[in-house]
């Protein structure tokens, strides 16, 4: 399988708005997109971008540029883990009033910039980094990259449906898997791939070995009710009935804001179904894990906790992203833990930040 749009970022965002008409901007910078690109359809004002910076080793030596659209804990390991490793000179813009603590140091300085474009061509840097050009910051940093040439990275901060955004043009993709860089790269020639590992897993791993997850207790479903991928009657009635019929408790996805899912949960209790904090992490959680395509599952499995998928007339891509990931179902065998690289991929990708290799 591939992407339903691996070209067309205006094709995938109609998709997206389709599905989520009443959230769809949950995650949108449309203002700041709109302004800094002169879009006739933007009608009020950017909001403020800043620009962090830290000096480098060699103050001569090419800067490196990371783009930030959210504080979220994906957006962070993805993207940030990768300063320890970095000895030239790095600037992280990112939208004002999002906070990174990674940026708190003595080291760092921070300005606003109500023209970003100016700056970057006032100062282009050798190498970008983002999540991708479907939101604001991403959007305007690649524009930039393909008119300048400035060379780009992608890095993959989660598990990979067909309903994925398509990548930027002439940009590498640091993917977790090579399954994963041939699955998100969709047969375009424009777009190199490198695996380099998942952040997220590789700490997991890591982490499980000094204290190792219990898995005794309650079973927890992780919710995903937020996702276009699936309609309600799944992504809300498979966790319903797993839960009434498991006594699992229920731990919806901090994105599970909207109407529709708040009442999801109010339903859930009043049917005798624990619905816990959204914002627990998933470590606190001392039960066996079960998702229908959570990357919950691969992080509860390499932490050495039993975790399993479910759901019946499940689409042939949930089946088949199942098999990518080596997820089981259950009932059986639980999902074995994902493979981790002995090379930490933040140490990796500053290394492609750097030099390209």
């Amino acid at each position: 399988m591939a992407l339903i749009h691996p070209r067309s970022l205006d094709r995938w965002q109609e998709w997206q708005h389709s599905r989520h008409r009443l959230r769809h901007a949950k995650h949108a910078l449309t203002g700041t997109l709109g302004s800094l690109r002169g879009s006739p359809a933007a009608e009020e004002p950017a909001p403020t971008l800043v620009r962090h910076r830290r000096e480098g080793e060699d103050p001569a030596a090419p800067r490196v540029l990371i783009g930030v659209d959210s504080a979220t804990p994906s957006s962070r390991a993805s993207l940030l883990t990768a300063l320890p490793y970095l000895t030239v000179g790095v600037d992280v813009l990112a939208p004002a009033g999002v906070e990174l603590p990674e940026l708190g140091g003595p080291e760092w300085s921070a300005e606003s910039l109500t023209d970003a474009r100016r700056a970057l061509d006032e100062e282009p840097p050798a190498a970008l980094l983002t999540l991708g050009h479907h939101l604001g910051v991403g959007r305007v940093l690649h524009d930039w990259a393909l008119e300048t040439g400035v060379r780009t990275a992608v890095v993959q901060h989660g598990a990979l449906t067909p309903f994925a955004p398509p990548l930027p043009a002439d940009t590498t993709l640091l993917a977790w898997s090579d399954a994963d860089a041939a699955f998100h790269r969709s047969g375009r020639e424009d777009v190199a791939t490198r695996t380099v590992g998942s952040q997220l897993l590789w700490q997991a791993a890591h982490e499980s070995e000094s204290a190792p997850s219990p898995a005794g207790g309650q079973i927890v479903f992780l919710g995903q009710m937020h996702g276009a991928e699936l309609p309600r009657r799944l992504s809300a009635g498979i966790p319903y009935e797993f839960c009434r019929r498991e006594g699992a408790v229920y731990r919806p996805h901090p994105a599970e804001t909207d109407r529709v899912s708040r009442a999801a949960h109010a339903l859930m209790r009043r049917r005798g179904i624990e619905v816990v904090e959204p914002t627990t992490p998933l470590p606190e959680l001392d039960g066996p894990v079960v998702g229908i395509f959570s990357t919950g599952i691969l992080e509860a499995a390499v932490r050495g906790r039993p975790a399993w998928v479910t759901g019946r007339s499940m689409p042939d891509w949930v089946r088949e992203f199942w098999e990518r990931y080596g997820m089981r179902r259950w009932g059986g065998p639980p999902t074995p833990a994902p493979a981790v690289g002995a090379d930490e991929p933040a140490r990796l990708i500053a290394q492609f930040l750097e030099d390209g290799t």
